[in-house]
């Protein structure tokens, strides 16, 4: 039986992007659909805060997330829909995170995060190989 090494890069890249994009994401839906003008806040004021509370809640999709890249690692599964499967749990584990917590940006909050992780997904080259 032959192991190779796993090569964490997109995990991590796809878990740091989707944080760093998601505000952004949630402030121009904000600003373009503007469903309510009191929801809409400045970007720089709050974007420290919510990268920190956007890491701790995000610790435990990720932790699965990681058992589940590790374990499509050692598969013989095409990278296309390795990366299907992967950018669709993060995207169910922002909508169960954001269900779980309620509030009155939940909604608008699981969209942005989902919105940023498809796009950082798709856009980081899968390579399980180190």
């Amino acid at each position: 039986m032959t192991t190779k090494n796993t090569n964490w890069n997109y995990l991590f890249k796809h878990w740091f992007f989707t944080l760093l994009l998601g505000p952004v994401i949630s402030q121009i839906i904000m600003y373009i659909i503007v469903l309510n003008p009191n929801k809409i806040v400045g970007l720089l004021e709050v974007y420290p805060i919510t990268l920190i509370f956007s890491f701790a809640f995000s610790i435990p999709t990720y932790i699965l997330y990681s058992i589940l890249y590790h374990f499509l690692s050692h598969r013989n599964i095409n990278e296309k829909y390795v990366k299907i499967i992967l950018i669709a749990f993060a995207v169910s584990g922002v909508f169960i995170t954001t269900t779980i917590i309620k509030g009155s940006m939940m909604k608008d909050i699981a969209w942005s995060y989902s919105i940023s992780s498809i796009i950082s997904g798709a856009i980081f080259k899968l390579n399980f190989k180190e």
